[in-house]
């Protein structure tokens, strides 16, 4: 299977290694990849982003109490952050493996060495 970060990086490159396989029906799955791990990555940076900020609520929380005063209102917006977390997470689980399945399909980077042609009858001996 290919590396993501190739499709990341260089999907023009992974575009033209399918072109050189005479597989162009496949084309359409690189950019695909693509947008589904650019909405991968956008859920991890909110689920961090999330982690985050109910740390820093689990520590206001701990300065209040310190000052024994009332933290009812962010021991209740804490409390509703790992059900975000969860379900961020799930989502994420659910876009992994349909990244994972498409990237079955695209076929890997041919080395330079290797002629093209269309099929074995051009292979050089």
């Amino acid at each position: 299977m290919i590396d993501i970060k190739l499709i990341r990086e260089n999907s023009e490159l992974v575009k033209e290694n399918i072109k050189k396989k005479f597989q162009n029906e496949k084309l359409p799955l690189v950019d695909k990849v693509k947008k589904l791990d650019e909405r991968w990555r956008k859920l991890k940076y909110d689920e961090d982003k999330l982690r985050s900020e109910r740390n820093k609520i689990s520590e206001q929380i701990n300065q209040i109490k310190k000052q024994k005063k009332d933290a009812s209102k962010l021991i209740k917006k804490a409390k509703a952050i790992p059900g975000k977390i969860e379900s961020i997470r799930e989502k994420r689980k659910k876009l992994e493996e349909e990244i994972k399945k498409i990237m079955y399909e695209i076929p890997n980077i041919i080395h330079k060495s290797v002629p093209v042609g269309k099929d074995e009858t051009e292979n050089v001996v």
